[in-house]
C-alpha cells in the first residue's frame, strides 16, 4: 500500500473509534473507495448511530487541510451527494485529515460539513445528533502550520505583509529577502492555500498580493506567543539617555547593519509611552557585530542594561523598515512580534502599534 493509503486507513479507524467513545454511539465503515457516478470516487461511507438515530458520513480524506484545500473538497462532496443513490436516510458530508487549520475548520463549520483530525477534534452536524469536540492540532502536524513563520519563510511572509498593496513576483521577493526562488515560491504557495493572497497570472509571470492582513497577524501572533523569546545579549553603554544611545548606535554601525525594534521603535512609529529607558535591536551577526559593540564601548551585564541585542543567524534577519529621527527601525510587523514576547507594558504597546500601523 502507498503511504497515504495507510495513513487514510488510520484516519478512518481513529474516526470510528472516536465516535464509538461518545455516549450511546456506534460507527462502522460501510464501504471504502465507493464509486459514485461515472468518474467520482469517495474515500469512505461510514454508518453511524447516536442515541438511537442512524445516519451516514460521506468521507473525503486528506493529509493536511488549509482553506483552499477544504473549499475544493466541499465542492467535491456536494457533487458526490447529488449523485449518490439514497434510500432516504440522512447522509452528512464529512472531511478527515491528520490536521485541519483553524481557517479550514471555520469554512467546514460554515458549510455544514463534518470533520475530524488526529488531534481529536470532531464535528458532526447531524440534525438530531450534533457533536462538536474542539482540540488543538496534534503536535507533529502543528509544525506544518507553523513552518511559514519560521526561518527564511518568515522573511518572505514579512516582505509580503510590509508591501501588502503591491503585486509581487517570486523573483522580486527572493532578491529582496535574500532567500532562494524555491523558498519564496513555496512560501507563497502556502499563503495561497491559506487564502492569504490574491493571485494574478500564471507560470513565471505569476504575481501575488496580500488580501488577508488581519488573518496573517492573528496567525503569527498565536504562533509567536507560544515560542520562547530569542536570546538577548544585554549591555551597558555609558550614555546619558536612549536618544544619545540611538545616535551612538547609528554612528557605530555606519548607518546600516542594524535595526532598532521593540519599545523604542514602537514609540517612533506610534507614540504611546512617555519615556523609554532601553533599546532593543538586531545587528548583523559575525565579526562585524563584535566590532560594533567595541565601538560602542558596550559592556556585558546581567542587570542595569540599556542596550539589548537580539540574536540573529543571518544578514537577512536584520531588516529595516524606516529611518526616523536618524535611527534605522525594524519593520512595524517585526516590532509588533518582538513586543508580543516582551514584558511590562510591551503587549499594551503591541496592541497600540497594531491598531495604528498594521491595519490592512
Amino acid at each position: 500500500m502507498l503511504k497515504f493509503e495507510i495513513e487514510e486507513q488510520e484516519l478512518l479507524d481513529r474516526l470510528v473509534e472516536t465516535i464509538g467513545e461518545l455516549p450511546h454511539a456506534h460507527a462502522s465503515i460501510h464501504a471504502r473507495e465507493l464509486q459514485i457516478g461515472p468518474r467520482g470516487r469517495v474515500d469512505a461511507l461510514i454508518d453511524v448511530v447516536i442515541a438511537g438515530r442512524p445516519f451516514q458520513l460521506l468521507v473525503e480524506a486528506k493529509r493536511e487541510a488549509f482553506p483552499r484545500d477544504v473549499r475544493e473538497t466541499v465542492w467535491q462532496l456536494r457533487n458526490y451527494l447529488a449523485h449518490l443513490p439514497s434510500d432516504g436516510g440522512e447522509i452528512i458530508p464529512f472531511f478527515v485529515a491528520r490536521a485541519i487549520s483553524p481557517g479550514a475548520r471555520q469554512i467546514l463549520r460554515e458549510e455544514g460539513v463534518g470533520f475530524y483530525d488526529l488531534g481529536g477534534t470532531l464535528s458532526i452536524p447531524a440534525p438530531n445528533a450534533f457533536v462538536y469536540i474542539d482540540r488543538p492540532p496534534p503536535r507533529k502536524t502543528q509544525k506544518i502550520f507553523d513552518s511559514v513563520f519560521q526561518g527564511q519563510k518568515a522573511r518572505v511572509v514579512m516582505a509580503v505583509f510590509e508591501r501588502r498593496r503591491e503585486w509581487l513576483s517570486v523573483k522580486e521577493l527572493a532578491e529582496t529577502t535574500e532567500v532562494s526562488p524555491a523558498t519564496a515560491s513555496s512560501t507563497l504557495t502556502e499563503m495561497e492555500r491559506r487564502e492569504w493572497v490574491d493571485v494574478e497570472g500564471s507560470g513565471p509571470s505569476k504575481l501575488r498580493r496580500l488580501r488577508a492582513a488581519e488573518a496573517v497577524l492573528d496567525a503569527w501572533q498565536n504562533y509567536i506567543l507560544e515560542q520562547k523569546p530569542p536570546k538577548l545579549g544585554r549591555y551597558y553603554v555609558p550614555v546619558p539617555d536612549v536618544q544619545a544611545l540611538s545616535e551612538r548606535l547609528d554612528r557605530a554601525c555606519g548607518g546600516s547593519d542594524y535595526a532598532v525594534t521593540a519599545e523604542l521603535a514602537a514609540q517612533a512609529y506610534a507614540a504611546h509611552l512617555s519615556s523609554i529607558s532601553q533599546i532593543k535591536c538586531r545587528i548583523v551577526p559575525g565579526p562585524q557585530q563584535k566590532q560594533i559593540l567595541d565601538r560602542l564601548d558596550a559592556r556585558p551585564v546581567s542587570e542595569g542594561w540599556n542596550l539589548g541585542v537580539i540574536e540573529t543567524r543571518a544578514r537577512g534577519d536584520v531588516t529595516v523598515g524606516e529611518r526616523i529621527d536618524g535611527v534605522a527601525l525594524a519593520p512595524p510587523l517585526q516590532v509588533y512580534l518582538d513586543l508580543l514576547q516582551g514584558s511590562g507594558r510591551s503587549k499594551e504597546m503591541a496592541a497600540h502599534l497594531r491598531a495604528e500601523r498594521l491595519g490592512a
